[in-house]
């Protein structure tokens, strides 16, 4: 008995090793491309971006502790109006987790039910995925606008029923519209809001203080127009 102990060791050390060893969960991986697309006066004007959504289940060795993480990289969709306007689909958005992956996950996978794993695993394999797909009214991401293009202060938002609140007449939201892709992840999106002097440290309004009702241009920030 005695001679066996190094050995009963032995497989003790490796199971546990196989409990918490380094062996990662996959990662499942897939882009889509979101469009948006505006009838206005002049026309149909439309915008899109990429975006690259990352999901994985979190080691655990008790079933109970399991967790998973994710994430979104990409950047708003904008949109060019007539009149030098610019239309500007935020990263937030009014799907279940708030953010774009939920959103295309929503839209692209009819089986999503809150497991953002196993939903990236699907729309990564094309297993029983819609695509293109229209996003709900429900869902969309925030709209806004900038009435002072020179000041980013004067972001408002812009009611995605009705457009023509902020735009005018003859201006109305056609879709929204996502479908997976293999394009690369947008970029640019930095240069259109240092036009409009965007200071991405202090977020659209530095002046931010302990108030009870910010602005929404104390609100927003970088994040809500790219992540990277």
């Amino acid at each position: 008995m005695i001679a066996r102990r190094p050995f009963v060791a032995l497989l003790a050390g490796a199971a546990l090793a196989g409990l918490t060893g380094c062996i990662s969960p996959p990662k499942h991986r897939y882009r889509f491309k979101m469009m948006i697309e505006v009838e206005t006066p002049d026309g149909i004007r439309s915008g899109s971006s990429v975006y690259e959504v990352t999901a994985q289940d979190l080691q655990a060795l008790l079933p109970d502790e399991a967790d998973r993480k994710w994430s979104t990289k990409g950047e708003a969709v904008a949109v060019d109006l007539p009149d030098g306007v610019t239309l500007f689909a935020l990263l937030k958005t009014g799907a279940m987790h708030g953010d774009m992956a939920s959103l295309s996950m929503a839209a692209l996978d009819p089986a999503f039910n809150n497991d953002v794993v196993e939903s990236a695993e699907r729309i990564s394999t094309g297993h029983g995925i819609i695509s293109p797909a229209i996003v709900k009214r429900s869902d969309y991401p925030m709209l806004v606008w900038f009435p002072d293009i020179n000041d980013p202060r004067s972001v408002a938002q812009v009611d995605p029923g009705d457009l023509q609140k902020s735009f005018g007449a003859g201006y109305r939201l056609k879709a929204i519209t996502v479908q997976v892709t293999d394009e690369p992840v947008s970029t640019g999106i930095e240069k259109r809001l240092d036009a409009i002097g965007f200071k991405p440290h202090a977020g659209l309004d530095p002046s931010l203080g302990v108030t009870a009702s910010p602005t929404l241009a104390q609100q927003l920030g970088k994040d809500d127009f790219v992540w990277r």
